[in-house]
């Protein structure tokens, strides 16, 4: 599985836990993404193919349309972004992406609680 965080998620402490569960990880700076609109990202990453979007962008069901996407798109509703805060959240999700639907999108809270986004 092909995982994509978002230019927001840069740290490299938050790829380790998909890297411990054998999951391929990049982030937007490494494909040369940074700057890029968010419709522009999630076309890439479903061109590339990524199977997995994280973001901590809690407008971003709000601004685009998410529907009719192939990728599993995970908005961590977390009450920090910084990457001490963001490992221990980032451990539950590795545990729980393969059980995502392709194509939904949700978001994620610090205590792992997921809700689909409307």
């Amino acid at each position: 599985m092909m995982i994509l965080l978002d230019e927001n998620l840069l740290s490299k402490k938050l790829k380790q836990p998909f890297l411990h569960k054998g999951y391929i990880v990049y982030n937007v700076n490494d494909m040369g993404w940074r700057g890029f609109k968010d419709h522009q990202i999630i076309d890439l990453a479903e061109k590339h193919p990524f199977d997995v979007f994280i973001t901590a962008d809690k407008n971003l069901p709000y601004q685009q349309n998410l529907t009719d996407k192939t990728l599993k798109i995970i908005i961590l509703n977390s009450r920090s972004t910084r990457p001490d805060n963001l490992v221990p959240l980032m451990k539950k999700i590795s545990e729980m992406i393969s059980s995502l639907s392709m194509g939904s999108s949700v978001f994620i809270n610090d205590g792992g609680e997921i809700e689909s986004v409307d």
